[in-house]
This record gives structure tokens, sequence and C-alpha cells, in this order.
């Protein structure tokens, strides 16, 4: 029945897609506090918005 569906059903609206963390599975936008990578990922733009322009 489902490939009867697929063939000759209608298209639902695709989906968005959500990013999710590889360590702590929660969305990017949702991380935990205690996930190393959010944490790398905030020092690497602490460091980038402390390191002066060199122009």
């Amino acid at each position: 029945m489902s490939l009867l569906r697929k063939l000759f059903g209608r298209r639902d609206a695709a989906k968005p897609r959500v990013r999710v963390c590889v360590e702590c599975g929660m969305p990017i936008a949702e991380h935990k506090p205690w996930c190393s990578i959010f944490r790398t990922q905030q020092a690497m733009n602490q460091r980038a918005e402390d390191a002066p322009t060199a122009s």
C-alpha cells in the first residue's frame, strides 16, 4: 500500500530540517550549557571578538 501511496499520493510539504548537536542531542538553538561542543564554540567566538583585526 505504501508503494501505491508514494506513486499516486499527493506530496506533503517538506518539513524544515533541524540541526542537532552530536554530543548533547539537542537542537543547536537549545544547546545544553554542559555540552563541550557548545562551550568550545563560545570560546572560539569570544577569541574572534577579542582578537584585533590586522588591516
